[in-house]
């Protein structure tokens, strides 16, 4: 069996069920003669200056099984895939957590209504990823109650979280008001899978380098939201909270590893003060070492209360990355952390770098030379067949 875990589809109906006030604000979509994405209105969309929205179709709209479901599951058919996780066409919804509550609700809702809709048709070969509106995070937790109670098995986020103050998004971990939420999707077994959302906040904090080639030495705004998870201590408070990272390949986890992991043992130190004592250190022992006054926003008690493992616990643990199979530091990577943190996906029908190679996916793994066939398994379905709950 092969269960594709990053796909995106977009429904004509995904929201045609948002009522009330809200209707007349949601998105309209356009479609050509060819069932073909074109174009959109948004009369509700929340823009932000200094954001870089994509325009439409957004990747994969040139595919007709991004809405149509029977060339979708033909397509599947002829690659040879038995089960898909279906996410949203994030260019295309263009949802994100700076829209007004109200109307993000109702459309997170209508959305999930639409998947559930082509859940009950497929039921042998679709798996449902709920979306949620976390501006609200009691509604998002009924949400993911009445998205379990429905059949279910993961939620859909964004890896991070876009902020109406300003076009930089802040990371997950970050937003402690979100702990109630990640506590009950643990009490549910269900996944989190973390997805670049279109929302107009993309590539973010990378931007003001760009000019002059800095980028290169920026983390990318999804790993920084990634990293929160551990080091803000969200997993020792939800230990069983199973979160996967998607479309970022794997060349980044062992060179963030090393260098958190080293941190954990040994605090950098900040020259810059006279003293030259620690800026940041995990694992600070009172009386032998102390945390710089001046660099210093969180209390040292704070600190030696999070992140009672290094952080190459929590990724050999918590968290999970789905496999971009022609990647060369693939085979690395699973020896680093173990097979059973990894996963099958092809980003269906995508035609970005994640999603270039997805009618090539299936035989790149099976004749990778550098795997295993019992981790090749493991990643074509045992891990997530273990994963998503029943």
């Amino acid at each position: 069996m092969i269960i594709d875990m990053d796909t995106h589809i977009l429904p004509k109906d995904i929201y045609d069920y948002v009522e009330g006030p809200s209707a007349d604000r949601k998105p309209v979509f356009e479609f050509d003669q060819n069932n073909m994405l074109v174009g959109w209105k948004f009369p509700g969309e929340f823009c932000l200056k200094g954001t870089t929205p994509l325009p439409p179709p957004g990747a994969g709209g040139k595919h007709k099984g991004l809405t149509n479901m029977d060339a979708r599951l033909e397509d599947y058919r002829k690659l040879g895939i038995d089960k898909q996780l279906l996410l949203p066409q994030f260019s295309a919804i263009l949802f994100n957590y700076a829209l007004d509550p109200e109307l993000a609700v109702q459309m997170a809702h209508s959305y999930n209504l639409s998947i559930l809709k082509l859940m009950k048709s497929h039921p042998s070969e679709l798996v449902g990823a709920a979306l949620v509106a976390l501006q609200d995070v009691p509604s998002a937790i009924s949400e993911i109650e009445w998205a379990k109670g429905s059949g279910f098995q993961a939620i859909s986020l964004d890896k991070v979280f876009p902020v109406r103050a300003h076009q930089f998004s802040e990371t997950l971990g970050s937003h402690r008001e979100l702990w109630p939420f990640f506590k009950r999707a643990e009490e549910l077994g269900m996944p989190i899978v973390l997805h670049n959302i279109q929302h107009g906040h993309r590539i973010s904090n990378l931007s003001i380098f760009q000019r002059d080639g800095l980028d290169i030495l920026s983390p990318a705004e999804g790993q920084l939201s990634l990293l929160s998870l551990c080091t803000s201590g969200l997993f020792d408070d939800f230990p069983n909270l199973k979160v996967v990272f998607t479309e970022a390949g794997s060349a980044f986890i062992k060179p963030l590893i090393e260098r958190m992991d080293a941190a954990f043992v040994k605090a950098p130190l900040n020259y810059e003060d006279e003293d030259a004592t620690a800026r940041f250190h995990r694992r600070v022992v009172p009386g032998s070492e102390r945390l710089s006054a001046g660099k210093r926003l969180t209390s040292l008690e704070e600190y030696e209360n999070r992140n009672k493992e290094p952080v190459s616990h929590y990724f050999k643990k918590n968290l999970f990355f789905t496999i971009e199979t022609e990647e060369p530091e693939l085979a690395d990577s699973i020896g680093l952390i173990g097979a059973s943190q990894f996963l099958f996906a092809t980003d269906y029908p995508h035609d970005d770098p994640g999603g270039r190679m997805k009618y090539k996916d299936v035989e790149l793994l099976r004749e990778h030379p550098g795997i295993s066939e019992g981790d090749k398994e493991l990643i074509r379905s045992k891990n997530a067949l273990a994963m998503l709950p029943a």
